[in-house]
């Protein structure tokens, strides 16, 4: 079972602590420590291209759509398929899966995109 967390939030509870944690974008979160992020996996293959994330943050609403398909253009690619291989393997070994993000809103970035993917 794979969801969403902003990882601000999935750090502060213990309620979350059945899950197995994967960070999820290019750029380091600003304001977590580094010793609570190394407990993190951090799986930079199936995150948007530097270009693709620069286009979309111009104007999210209006570019969701295109960048949905633009993004799932980008993960067929070798590099992103092994990372949401090993997305899939993470899940049978330990069952719940915390796709971890900086993103403030979750359903209107890659984030949204990939949980479609796993979920198919």
């Amino acid at each position: 079972m794979f969801q969403a967390f902003r990882i601000y939030d999935f750090v502060k509870g213990d309620e979350n602590s059945d899950f197995y944690g994967v960070f999820i974008d290019r750029l380091y979160p600003r304001g977590v420590k580094k010793e609570i992020f190394c407990s993190f996996l951090w799986l930079k293959s199936v995150t948007p291209s530097n270009e693709l994330r620069s286009w979309f943050h111009e104007d999210k609403e209006a570019r969701f759509e295109e960048f949905k398909v633009k993004f799932k253009t980008e993960l067929a690619d070798k590099e992103a398929t092994a990372g949401l291989n090993e997305l899939k393997i993470l899940e049978k070994k330990h069952g719940k899966i915390a796709l971890l993000t900086a993103t403030k809103d979750i359903n209107l970035s890659h984030v949204a995109v990939l949980l479609e993917l796993l979920r198919e």
